[in-house]
């Protein structure tokens, strides 16, 4: 259920803190009481942010009128309260949306504060590899589109004799894919940010074609041209590019994700499609 789970995106800055917003005491401050309810200073901020992106205005400008415009949906939702608005089935489910999205970054956020990724855990682990051997290269083509019915239909035709290159030309998302018929180079797993496409490639056999699997950036297939083969003198950690540092740590912190997920699914209780319907149907019945 969890194998493709990746991190959760940033949510609107009108639903969660963004780093525009004071992550203390003061954001929650009140900057404005409309009838004695308060609208923090992360209010003012975040909604000034936002029209600053929006509307090109400067900072004191954005955020007057971003304190206007709270003032007035303030208005609105203490009217909306009172008609008891907030009980209607429809808005009740709006509202439950968005309470669980912003719970669930702020879950993650506390999970990944109480357990960080700290460089030298990566260092460590670097380390091992490349002192034993660890650190490979193989040369792969793949053709990356957007939807598993389009891989999926793509793998049949090659299934059925069709030229890679030429569908990889023809059809693959991947930039510069279709100048060179999907051709990635020799591509190291250990510095690539996502760790199902690493897994994949890693599991075939020179000339094999993967089955459709899906990465962080789309649903791939993709062609062993070469096998394996150790990196003559990789680098030493300290001595990686930052977008490789960030790879690898945004790899292990999809890693440490799906595992949590994964343990807090398997004492779960998920019900869906038939099984859900013939349970509502059991408790309406009673």
């Amino acid at each position: 259920m969890f194998k493709h789970t990746l991190l959760f995106a940033a949510l609107s800055p009108l639903l969660a803190l963004s780093a525009t917003a004071a992550d203390d005491a003061r954001g929650l401050r009140p900057d404005t009481l409309v009838n004695g309810k308060s609208i923090s200073s992360n209010h003012v901020t975040l909604l000034g942010a936002s029209f600053s992106r929006e509307r090109g205005l400067q900072e004191a400008e954005a955020q007057e009128a971003a304190r206007v415009e709270l003032v007035t949906q303030e208005l609105l939702a203490q009217a909306a309260r009172k008609e008891g608005l907030q009980n209607k089935p429809q808005l009740a489910d709006q509202l439950a949306y968005q309470e669980r999205a912003i719970l669930s970054r702020a879950y993650l956020e506390h999970y990944f504060e109480k357990n960080p990724i700290t460089d030298a855990e990566l260092k460590k682990s670097y380390e091992f590899n490349r002192a034993n051997g660890k650190i490979v290269e193989l040369k792969l083509r793949q053709i990356l589109v957007s939807s598993e019915s389009e891989a999926r239909g793509l793998s049949d035709q090659l299934a059925k004799g069709a030229d890679f290159i030429a569908l990889a030309k023809a059809n693959t998302q991947d930039p510069g894919g279709q100048s060179n018929g999907g051709d990635l180079g020799w591509f190291r797993p250990d510095i690539f940010v996502d760790h199902h496409f690493s897994e994949a490639v890693l599991a075939l056999k020179k000339g094999q074609v993967s089955k459709p699997f899906r990465s962080r950036f789309g649903w791939h297939v993709v062609r062993l041209e070469e096998a394996p083969r150790p990196v003559a003198r990789p680098e030493a950690f300290d001595a990686l590019t930052d977008p490789a540092k960030q790879a690898i740590r945004q790899k292990t912190a999809q890693l440490q994700l799906e595992a949590l997920t994964q343990k807090l699914a398997s004492s779960a209780k998920v019900a869906r499609g038939d099984a859900l319907a013939a349970n509502t149907q059991t408790t309406i019945s009673r």
